[in-house]
């Protein structure tokens, strides 16, 4: 049986090599998140960007066949244009819905309330 000494000794060496094994891991995660803000800073003139070049004329789809992704966020004020897939898909949707039910005709429809109610003339 080993002694106390040999096993934190042991215990000792296991943890080092597990420290040595995090180290390339956790540069590599500094480096990520500092790529991620440079990113992340680079949105909102890329999508004013994106804009501009819309309002010159460019299409959404001429623009993204350039390789111009379309922007995750869009400059605020300036709405979403639709597609004509969507309302393609919208009017598929409800062309294929049942209609509504039709409101089933009033009875006595001719008797002296009926009659009363359209004379104002009184």
């Amino acid at each position: 049986m080993a002694s106390a000494d040999e096993i934190l000794r042991r215990m000792e060496e296991i943890q080092a090599a597990r420290a040595k094994a995090i180290e390339p891991l956790a540069q590599i995660l500094e480096e990520r998140g500092e790529l991620q803000r440079k990113l992340a800073a680079l949105d909102e003139p890329y999508g004013k960007a994106f804009a501009a070049a819309e309002a010159a004329g460019w299409s959404a789809e001429e623009l993204k066949a350039l390789g111009a992704d379309e922007p995750a966020k869009r400059p605020k004020g300036r709405p979403r244009t639709r597609r004509s897939g969507t309302r393609k898909a919208a009017a598929a949707t409800s062309a294929t819905t049942a209609p509504a039910p039709a409101i089933p005709a009033q009875e006595n429809t001719g008797g002296p309330v009926a009659a009363a109610a359209g004379n104002l003339s009184d």
